[in-house]
């Protein structure tokens, strides 16, 4: 067993002398600064507490999106309103599905705000509609360059398809 944690232990401790001593070049601190002793244990609570910060952040985040992210447009299309439910399928995200997915008519809308439309369709394929929500939801919490830039091909790609159907 203790074969098994000095495994762990040693790279941990070799990281962070490497990082002070990095960090020691870079600035040029006097080496008499760090002579202090910090324990093992003192380390590894304050890497446990970043990492369950990290992880409640998320969840924070997650639970937020749920709650607000509930209607959207997508490139041309109408906009949409759907309801996350709580589900065990392979396909969701953060273990979320969207359910009961309607189409918000213009009629629908606040009468006293101007609506413009055009290009607007039905979006056919429910199941497509549902992945395209999931990965807005995905893409909403995550935020990466990737991700943004693949949403921006989807939602260039669906005004594009409208106006083909709609001049057809």
């Amino acid at each position: 067993m203790r074969n098994f944690l000095l495994f762990f232990t040693k790279p941990v401790i070799g990281g962070a002398l490497s990082l002070i001593g990095l960090l020691e070049i870079l600035f040029s601190i006097p080496s008499s600064y760090l002579n202090y002793q910090i324990s093992l244990w003192i380390i590894v609570l304050v890497i446990g507490i970043i990492i369950l910060f990290y992880y409640f952040w998320k969840r924070i985040k997650i639970l937020y999106y749920i709650k607000t992210y509930t209607s959207d447009s997508f490139g041309g299309s109408y906009m949409y309103k759907w309801h996350w439910v709580r589900s065990s399928f392979t396909t969701n995200v953060y273990g979320y599905f969207p359910d009961r997915i309607d189409v918000m008519e213009t009629t629908k809308l606040n009468p006293n705000i101007p609506v413009i439309d055009c290009v607007h369709h039905y979006i056919e394929n429910k199941d497509l509609l549902q992945e395209y929500i999931m990965f807005s939801l995905y893409n909403k919490v995550e935020n990466t360059k990737q991700t943004n830039l693949f949403m921006q091909q989807l939602h260039h790609l669906e005004e594009h398809y409208s106006k083909q159907r709609n001049s057809i």
